[in-house]
């Protein structure tokens, strides 16, 4: 029996169909994409000076990083997603080979997508609770991972066809992306692509709805899906209920930093699967609801803490505790609640992709297929 990979191409074309989507193409005029990379050019410059302070004034650095930059990219990945993947720093570096034509652009099959796939979300699980260890606190070992992060990124954008890589497979936010990400406020222009050449199939910024479960049409993919919407409430829930180890103390308590996060997402997870066995027509409004209940629990937790709220000392981007009374804390984790709620699971409005799609230019480059 021969072995047959489906193209990516094909998936594309199979997807449209099977889900009646109607696909605006437009092209992205000069003005669109000089402002885009003058906002790419400035995000790199932010990123370049926080790397160099986690090296140099690692305090400054760990401060923009973690309480700055990280705290808004949930709510944005929400609202805007296809903003953040326009201006990412990383995704800017993996497409650097694409954009000078350095790149082989080898296509990704789906079955190898699917193992990047898995990848990424491996690399979230891990790296996450390590901020509880040493990311958090001790900025040269933050930047020394950044710099293996980022050489990982451009290796595959010297390998693969523009996105497919780096920004579609193994980015550890890119299955963040797809959880928070499937019914966004605005779709943008695309300021990486010229053209559309089916590096993947579905594109996950040109397909509208698509959520962890339906991006990568294997089931591997499916299976990593389901695992990342199901444990990701319980993981973010964990993860807050792990104090803080700083130094070579932390690695004594590595089976609390990862115990708690790993079993409160265990949790999270039975309860998703019994819900998607008894109300199997139901699965995208129960996916919306766990990702709903992520973002909710991260915010119900950091959203006081960005103002100063209850510890003036934790103020993470500005100090309003002493103009704001004690019960506000409560009354911003309302707010969220509320916002997010209607945001991402009452609205009935029909669903955006993340970009607007661009046109089809030759589908011959990369010819080349990584099985």
């Amino acid at each position: 029996m021969t072995n047959r990979t489906v193209s990516p191409v094909k998936l594309a074309e199979l997807f449209k169909q099977c889900v009646k989507i109607e696909v605006r193409r437009k092209h992205v005029t000069m003005r669109e994409r000089s402002i885009w990379r003058l906002i790419q050019a400035a995000m790199w410059a932010v990123g370049m000076f926080i790397w160099s302070a986690l090296l140099w004034k690692p305090q400054l650095g760990l401060h923009l990083l973690w309480n700055v930059l990280i705290p808004i990219a949930p709510a944005l990945l929400v609202l805007a997603p296809g903003v953040w993947r326009n201006v990412c720093p990383l995704g800017s570096l993996a497409l650097s080979p694409n954009h000078f034509g350095l790149s082989q652009n080898r296509r990704l099959s789906p079955a190898w997508r699917g193992r990047l796939y898995l990848g990424a979300f491996v690399l979230l699980f891990v790296v996450v609770p390590l901020r509880k260890i040493f990311l958090d606190t001790n900025g040269p070992i933050l930047a020394a991972v950044l710099c293996v992060v980022g050489l990982l990124a451009i290796g595959l954008g010297f390998v693969f066809n523009s996105k497919s890589g780096w920004c579609s497979s193994l980015c550890p936010v890119y299955p963040v992306e797809l959880l928070y990400g499937s019914q966004p406020l605005v779709s943008v222009s695309n300021a990486h692509c010229p053209g559309c050449t089916h590096c993947v199939g579905p594109c996950s910024e040109s397909t509208a709805a698509l959520n962890p479960t339906t991006a990568i049409h294997t089931k591997l993919g499916k299976y990593v899906g389901i695992l990342l919407t199901g444990c990701f409430p319980g993981f973010v829930f964990g993860w807050f209920n792990v104090p803080m180890r700083s130094g070579w103390e932390g690695f004594s308590h590595l089976g609390m930093v990862f115990g708690v996060p790993y079993a409160m997402a265990g949790l999270t997870l039975v309860l998703y699967l019994a819900l998607r066995t008894l109300w199997r027509k139901q699965e995208r409004m129960i996916g919306s609801v766990f990702a709903a209940a992520a973002i909710m629990t991260y915010y119900w937790f950091r959203l006081p803490l960005i103002f100063g709220i209850g510890d003036p000392h934790a103020a993470m981007i500005v100090d309003l505790s002493d103009r704001l009374p004690a019960w506000s804390a409560m009354a911003l984790r309302i707010f969220e609640l509320v916002a997010f709620s209607l945001f991402m699971m009452v609205r009935t409005e029909k669903r955006r992709a993340w970009l607007m799609p661009l046109p089809i230019v030759s589908e011959s480059r990369g010819a080349r297929c990584a099985t």
